[in-house]
């Protein structure tokens, strides 16, 4: 029996222990587990196909959206960040194929005649142990998580415009309170300097009402600054300028009500489907630093002649010649199998990311439904309450002209009118606001 050659030995040695120190990880079993469980329950009811921006029925932030989705610079430049992730998954996916190079050169002697030379080269690595398609898979899942950080970005985009559109609604309501209010209070001023000539009212009462109207106009000043603030912010998200901006002085509708949202369509959420993602590229790039250790075949050819003219060169016999070669990694210093362990350590960071994002979603929708309830709850109190201190507005109104009751019980009423009046639209902002945050939790997307 013929013995083996000692480089056979060693490359089968090498193999040999390659094969049995690596071990494959699937973490992305557990997750998809995971994501499963949260997509189990079928969706019956209209948040099947509900959008986040059909939570609220706005045709002007149809309009806005549609501007950012083509003009916002950082979601152009998610945008580019995908086209640049999928070319290079075409360039790592023509790893697996040969490689073709023509040359054609010429050469020119002293009173000799051209020489022309054709040549074709082919070389193959061979995917023997399918690292190049691992590589190939690994960039496959980077695509799907850029892609999914691209719906996060879009998602998220529109669900700050649609925020910013309320805020320009609140503000407008706010504005429109304030005006009544300095308008109350002027007028309270008049009565009172009418009273004063009369001997009626003290000096200090009418110190005290145009004090007031002085801050409630400063008040007025702010809530007009705060409004041109923010439509600045939807300018610069749509790229819209401020005189093309126009909204409503009233709230929309919720749509969908709360006792109607599943909850089970958290597993949708972009940045869960981008982690889980994550996880795949992890373990294909723990397979490809594993692959780095085991024996690479390639084979080459080349196909090549020389002719007086650039047809026969070209096209004439020509001679060929293949190559085949094997070769492995025999000593460096454990730095293959350290990159090996640290792909591996990488993919169960991928795992435990997964696993704070899942968190951070199921505490995101508990809190945001946790907190429509309580808004609702100090919605209805303050509505109530707002009620009531209109009737004793009107009551208390009517006795300070009769003289009944002092100017600071008039004044008490009123602001407490005006204040409740503020807190009903602040509240109804931060209603509509928090159904976004929720829509955006449980992954509704536009």
């Amino acid at each position: 029996m013929k013995p083996i050659p000692l480089y056979y030995s060693i490359i089968f040695t090498c193999l040999l222990g390659a094969c049995t120190s690596f071990e494959d990880v699937t973490f992305n079993q557990q997750a998809d587990f995971q994501l499963t469980q949260l997509a189990s329950a079928k969706i019956e009811n209209e948040t099947s196909s509900m959008t986040l921006i059909q939570l609220f029925s706005i045709s002007e932030v149809d309009v806005l959206i549609e501007n950012a989705l083509n003009h916002n610079p950082n979601l152009q430049h998610t945008l580019l960040t995908l086209k640049k992730t999928k070319q290079r998954y075409t360039v790592t996916s023509s790893d697996q194929w040969p490689n073709i190079t023509a040359n054609v050169n010429s050469k020119k002697v002293e009173d000799t005649n051209t020489a022309y030379t054709g040549s074709i080269d082919i070389a193959w690595t061979i995917d023997f142990w399918q690292k190049f398609a691992n590589a190939s898979d690994a960039e496959q899942a980077n695509v799907s998580a850029t892609a999914f950080a691209y719906q996060g970005a879009k998602d998220l985009l529109a669900a700050n415009i649609i925020s910013a559109y309320l805020d320009l609604v609140q503000l407008s309501q706010l504005i429109e309170i304030e005006s009544q209010r300095v308008l109350t209070f002027k007028r309270n001023e008049q009565v009172i300097v009418s009273r004063y000539k009369k001997g009626l009212k003290s000096l200090n009462e009418l110190d005290t009402a145009k004090s007031n109207t002085q801050s409630s106009e400063a008040t007025l000043i702010e809530h007009k600054a705060q409004y041109q603030q923010s439509l600045r912010n939807i300018s610069l998200l749509t790229g819209l300028q401020k005189n093309q901006i126009t909204s409503q002085v009233q709230f929309p509708k919720i749509i969908l009500p709360l006792s109607e949202i599943d909850a089970d369509r958290i597993g949708q959420r972009p940045d869960l489907q981008q982690a889980y993602q994550d996880i795949k590229y992890s373990q294909y790039q723990h397979k490809v630093a594993y692959k780095a250790l085991l024996p690479n075949i390639s084979l080459s050819t080349s196909i090549s002649n020389s002719q007086s003219n650039l047809h026969d060169a070209l096209f004439g016999s020509q001679a060929w010649q293949l190559l085949g070669q094997l070769s492995a990694p025999l000593f460096n210093a454990g730095k293959l199998t350290s990159e090996v362990e640290i792909a591996k350590l990488s993919a169960e960071q991928s795992y435990w990311s997964f696993q704070e994002t899942l968190l951070k979603a199921v505490n995101e929708v508990d809190n945001a439904i946790a907190q429509e309830y309580a808004i609702v709850a100090q919605l209805t109190l303050i509505k109530s309450a707002l009620e009531s201190a209109k009737r004793s507005e009107t009551t208390y109104t009517e006795r300070y002209r009769q003289g009944t009751t002092s100017y600071i019980d008039l004044l008490q009423i009123q602001q407490q009118t005006f204040s409740l009046q503020t807190q009903v639209t602040q509240l109804t902002y931060q209603h509509l606001n928090n159904r976004i945050s929720l829509g955006l939790a449980l992954g509704l997307g536009i």
